[in-house]
C-alpha cells in the first residue's frame, strides 16, 4: 500500500517538478479564423439594374509555406435591385481560397466558390422564389490593421448561375471589415 501511494504521488507531482506545460495543438499559430460583413454592388444580367446589399463571410486560413496560405471561405449575400417590383437575389457560397501575404498587412487572394443562389421574380410575373446552382471565381485584397481587425477594400466575383435557358453571369464587387476570432 505504501509503494502504490508513493508511486501515485510521484506520478502526480513529477510534471510539476519538471515545470511541464501543456501545449494546445488545436490552435496552431499558422491557422486563422475571420468573420466579417460587407456591402456589395453588382450587375445581375436580369434587367439593367445594379444590385445593392449586405452580406456576411467567414474565412479559415492556414499558412502552409512562407507567405502562401490555403483556406476556405463561406459567404451569404443579400441583394436588392428593384424594390418597386420586389426583385431580389441571395447567394450562399463556399469554397477554397489561396492567399499570398506581403509584409504583415497586405494579403491578396483568389477564390473559387460554389453553392446556391435564390432569385425572387418580379411580383407582376410570379411571386415565387427559385433556387439555382451557382459557381463563382474571384479575388480581392485584405489589409490587416492590427491583430484583430482586417479591412477588405476590394473583393470581386464573377458568378455563373444555372438559370434557364442559358444561365446568368452576374458580377459582384464587395468591400467590408472582419474580426480575427482565433
Amino acid at each position: 500500500m505504501g509503494r502504490k501511494f508513493i508511486g501515485g504521488l510521484v506520478f502526480l507531482l513529477f510534471p510539476v517538478l519538471l515545470h511541464a506545460q501543456a501545449v494546445a495543438p488545436v490552435t496552431p499559430k499558422n491557422a486563422n479564423i475571420y468573420v466579417g460583413g460587407f456591402f456589395s454592388d453588382g450587375q445581375m444580367d436580369y434587367g439593367q439594374h445594379h444590385n445593392y446589399g449586405l452580406g456576411v463571410y467567414g474565412d479559415f486560413d492556414y499558412h502552409v509555406w512562407r507567405n502562401i496560405g490555403v483556406g476556405i471561405e463561406g459567404e451569404a449575400r443579400f441583394l436588392n435591385f428593384d424594390t418597386k417590383s420586389g426583385v431580389y437575389s441571395q447567394n450562399f457560397l463556399g469554397g477554397p481560397r489561396v492567399t499570398y501575404t506581403i509584409g504583415r498587412r497586405w494579403e491578396p487572394y483568389v477564390k473559387f466558390l460554389a453553392g446556391g443562389s435564390r432569385f425572387h421574380y418580379p411580383d407582376f410575373i410570379s411571386n415565387q422564389i427559385y433556387n439555382y446552382t451557382t459557381l463563382a471565381g474571384g479575388g480581392g485584397l485584405d489589409i490587416h490593421l492590427n491583430h484583430r481587425w482586417t479591412i477588405r477594400p476590394a473583393d470581386f466575383e464573377y458568378q455563373h448561375w444555372d438559370f434557364p435557358p442559358t444561365g446568368l453571369t452576374p458580377w459582384v464587387y464587395s468591400a467590408g471589415v472582419s474580426f480575427h476570432l482565433f
